[in-house]
Formats: C-alpha cells, sequence, structure tokens
C-alpha cells in the first residue's frame, strides 16, 4: 500500500488556513497534502513578491537552493501572490520579479531569503507574507465637507489614500477588507493639516456611502503642533521629514516637507484624548549626498520627547563586472555589516524616469554569506519567458548604491519603542 507524503506549508499569516491561529512559528507549521513530487521534508512557500512601482508584473523565477532558475506565474493572473515548493535541503531560497515598460523602461527585483525568514514573517518591502484577511471587491464613496477657501482634505479609508476639496465627491473601486478605520486631515494646500476627523472600526461593504465628512461640524478636533529633535544631522545634499499616524486599519501623513535646517522636524500630532491605545507614529529622516544615502526610522505612540538618531554614510563597498564579454553580470562586495542587518544593492541605467532599467537585490542575514561578501546579478539569459532587454548594459554608465539596514525592516509588526536605520555607499561604474 502506498504510504501519503506529506510537506511543511508556509502560508505565512493565512490565519483562514489555520483555523484563526495566531501568527507565530508553530503555528506557520501545517501537515498538509503534499502536491505532487514533493517528498518528506520538502517545503512549500506560499508568498507576495512584487513590483514596488505598480508595474504589471510580466515574469517571475524562483531558485531553490542553488539550482536552476524555473519561471512561475502567480495564483492568480495579474496578481503578485506565489506558491512554489522548495526541495533543497539548505532552504535557501531566490526569487526575481521583473516589469517592463517598452525599451526604455523595466524594473527587476531579486531577493535572496531562506525558510526561516518566511516563517518568521519577515518583510522586505518587495516581497512578504501572504495578506490573508478577507476582502470584498467593490465600490465606497465618500464626500467632504466645511473646508474653507484653499484648503484641501487629505482622506484615508482602510489604508487608501485619496484628496479632497469641499463638496467634492469621491468613489474608490477596490477590494475592501470588513472593517477599516476613516481617517481625514483638513489644512492649506501649501500647508501642513490643522484639523482632523476620525471614524474608527467602519463595517466596509461595497455600495456603501460614507456619511458626509463635515469639517463644521463638532465631530471636528483642531491638532497640536509638536517637534521631533534630530541628533548627528550631516551635511547633505537633500534632506526630508515625514511623519505619518498609524491606526489598528488605516494610517495618515500628518507631515512630509524637506528638512532645510536646524536640529528638529515640526510635526503636527493628535490631542491625547482621540488617540486610542494601538496608534502608533511613524517618523522618518533620509539625506542624501554625493557619498550615498541614509534613513532613520521610529515608531512611537506618544508624540512628546521624541529623537532620532541620524546614520553615517558607510565607505568600504566595492562593485565590479563579473560577467563575459558582453555580458554585464554586477558583483557588489559590502564591508562586514552588523551581525542581523539585511543587505541591499541597487543599480539603476538612464537619464531619467522615462528612461530607466533598475535593478535591486535583497539578501537577508540568515541566507548564505549573509553578514558579508558580495551577491552577484543572476544570470537569467537562458530561462524560459526572460526578456533580454531588462539585462544590464555594456558600455552603460550605472549607478549603484550598496547597503544594509537594521532587522526592523523585516519585523511583521511595528511597535512602541521600534525603529529602522538604513545606510548606503553610492557610486557609478560603466561595464
Amino acid at each position: 500500500m502506498a504510504i501519503a507524503r506529506t510537506s511543511t506549508l508556509i502560508s505565512l499569516c493565512a490565519v483562514t488556513a489555520l483555523a484563526g491561529a495566531a501568527c507565530g512559528r508553530d503555528a506557520l507549521l501545517s501537515n498538509e497534502p503534499s502536491a505532487a513530487g514533493t517528498r518528506e521534508g520538502d517545503v512549500t512557500i506560499r508568498r507576495i513578491f512584487r513590483i514596488p512601482n505598480n508595474f504589471p508584473n510580466q515574469w517571475a523565477a524562483y531558485q531553490d537552493g542553488a539550482g536552476p532558475w524555473i519561471p512561475i506565474q502567480p495564483i492568480v493572473q495579474g496578481g503578485y501572490e506565489y506558491q512554489f515548493v522548495v526541495k533543497d535541503p539548505s532552504h535557501q531560497l531566490g526569487f526575481v520579479v521583473a516589469a517592463g515598460l517598452g525599451v526604455d523602461v523595466a524594473e527587476v527585483f531579486s531577493t535572496f531569503l531562506t525558510v526561516d525568514d518566511c516563517l518568521e514573517g519577515l518583510d522586505l518591502g518587495t516581497s512578504g507574507p501572504s495578506n490573508t484577511a478577507p476582502t470584498e471587491h467593490g465600490t465606497i464613496s465618500w464626500s467632504v465637507a466645511g473646508l474653507a477657501a484653499g484648503e484641501r482634505a487629505t482622506v484615508s479609508l482602510a489604508g487608501l489614500l485619496s484628496y479632497a476639496e469641499s463638496g467634492q465627491t469621491h468613489a474608490e473601486d477596490g477590494d475592501w477588507p470588513l472593517s477599516g478605520d476613516l481617517l481625514v486631515t483638513a489644512g492649506p494646500s501649501d500647508g501642513p493639516p490643522t484639523r482632523m476627523i476620525v471614524r474608527r472600526n467602519l463595517h466596509l461593504t461595497p455600495g456603501l456611502t460614507i456619511p458626509t465628512v463635515d469639517f463644521s461640524s463638532g465631530e471636528t478636533f483642531r491638532l497640536q503642533a509638536g517637534e521631533i529633535t534630530l541628533t548627528d544631522v550631516p551635511d547633505a545634499d537633500w534632506s526630508w521629514g515625514d511623519v505619518y499616524l498609524t491606526t489598528a486599519a488605516a494610517g495618515i501623513i500628518l507631515m512630509s516637507r524637506p528638512v532645510t535646517s536646524g536640529a528638529t522636524v515640526p510635526f503636527m500630532f493628535l490631542p491625547s484624548s482621540q488617540q486610542a491605545p494601538g496608534d502608533l507614529y511613524q517618523a522618518r529622516y533620509t539625506y542624501e549626498s554625493a557619498a550615498g544615502y541614509g534613513s532613520v526610522t521610529s515608531w512611537f505612540h506618544s508624540p512628546i520627547g521624541q529623537r532620532l538618531v541620524i546614520p553615517a554614510i558607510p565607505s568600504g563597498a566595492r562593485v565590479w563586472n563579473s560577467g563575459d564579454t558582453g555580458d554585464v553580470r554586477l558583483t557588489a562586495e559590502w564591508p562586514v555589516t552588523q551581525p542581523g542587518w539585511i543587505r541591499h544593492v541597487d543599480y539603476t541605467q538612464g537619464p531619467d524616469a522615462l528612461h530607466l532599467k533598475w535593478w535591486n537585490l535583497t539578501v537577508t542575514p540568515s541566507y548564505a554569506g549573509g553578514n558579508g561578501g558580495a551577491v552577484t546579478v543572476p544570470d537569467l539569459r537562458n530561462v524560459d519567458g526572460w526578456n533580454s532587454q531588462w539585462d544590464l548594459a555594456v558600455g552603460t554608465p550605472t549607478s549603484w548604491r550598496v547597503g544594509s539596514s537594521s532587522p526592523a525592516s523585516g519585523s511583521p509588526a511595528r511597535k512602541d519603542g521600534a525603529s529602522e536605520i538604513q545606510a548606503d555607499q553610492s557610486g557609478t561604474i560603466t561595464p
């Protein structure tokens, strides 16, 4: 009699498939019927990989251990979620997703990680756990009233951002969760918000028309002014500050502007009477110079007395072409990074956004050589469906950015006191 084989399923916070179990390592291990050809110890990965600029996902492939690259289709046509089986005992894997708009615009993102990274819910910005929260497709409408001349409202419904003027009706078609928060700020079109309306835990159904958001009503409250102290502010050609408010089921920007001088970032925040226990502020400072790029992000519940320590730009990275004649196969080498930090490299070719080729490679610390060493652009030329126009071009000036980020960038949940640091060294090469 044949013995049924099973494989480990990583559904990555797919709580509906796990009877509502909490998202943890034990909850994400499940013995389910295996796919054809799998063996004991094989691991099924179900995960989102996406292009960040909303290009259509035209092509994707994965690598099982150090094996060949295998082209793969998303679970739903046009979607970002993929499922595949890792058979290599090392449990190392790679994933590439590529998209292009004509000859002159292309984006290629490569992620190198492990099964444990998937189990721990690692989020790398362009890849992350599958979102299995139930949604329903349809249109929801809302309108804003009570704005003065020259004012504009910013609306966030269940995290979907839009802008509105007084008397304007907005209808948004999308996949809506069962519930979400409505966050609406109002203020001058060229300045920070001054007032806000918050409606929490709305029941969202397709076809819903939300009652008018009226800034002349008693539902309105005034935002308060605060500031974040900056430490170790560097000389920079460009610097920017952002502050967001995130609630249980939405988020909205409260400040986004250049930081031209001084050692503080001003922002607006909720009065304590309007703040819920789970609300968090996300403050970010970014800067760039000829030497590179740095950023620091912090999450906090109390808006009072917060401080950001600005990271220095690293040095010691190298980039060279390790490909054969006519083949651009750039390799990046990092100086030794701090244990647990995620490494990344960006390559760009082209004069502007309309003529731009952009490659990104991300390596987790648990992947082989994750805390140092080098990583090379994968050779995909002989993989079915690969478009040679996406390859980096020979003899073309190429900007590179080699750096690393703190492990908070892979955290499955932001929390009070968490922080994230990124520091990149910049340079150019003509391969």
